[in-house]
């Protein structure tokens, strides 16, 4: 789930180009203005919470991938509201990155990554 309809044959794209098109039903858009989710009243986070009731029923959908960062603080809430999974790119990305650094994984320096002779 996107918030703006171009930003839907990208996001199609990198997923095809990750492996990942068997994982997902479809990349959809709520047409939404990335600055309307910040206004109350502008009736915009329930646009986003009527288009994800939909797709739980036209498509059988069971997790929604919030695909913008401006969506990020929904998730939570849409997830109560909805009764399914929304997964916030932007706090599971963090969380991966945290999770590597307290593992003190680093960059091999032996060949690509080598420092400079």
């Amino acid at each position: 789930m996107t918030t703006l309809p171009r930003s839907v044959p990208v996001i199609e794209e990198l997923i095809h180009s990750y492996g990942l098109s068997h994982r997902f039903r479809r990349v959809r858009s709520t047409a939404t203005p990335v600055l309307a989710l910040e206004e109350p009243g502008s009736g915009a986070r329930e646009k986003v919470c009527d288009k994800i009731l939909r797709l739980v029923h036209e498509d059988n959908c069971e997790a929604v991938v919030l695909g913008c960062a401006s969506m990020a603080d929904l998730a939570e809430w849409l997830t109560e509201e909805t009764g399914i999974s929304v997964i916030d790119v932007v706090t599971v990305a963090t969380r991966m990155i945290e999770a590597l650094v307290r593992c003190r994984l680093k960059t091999s320096k032996i060949r690509a990554y080598a420092l400079p002779i």
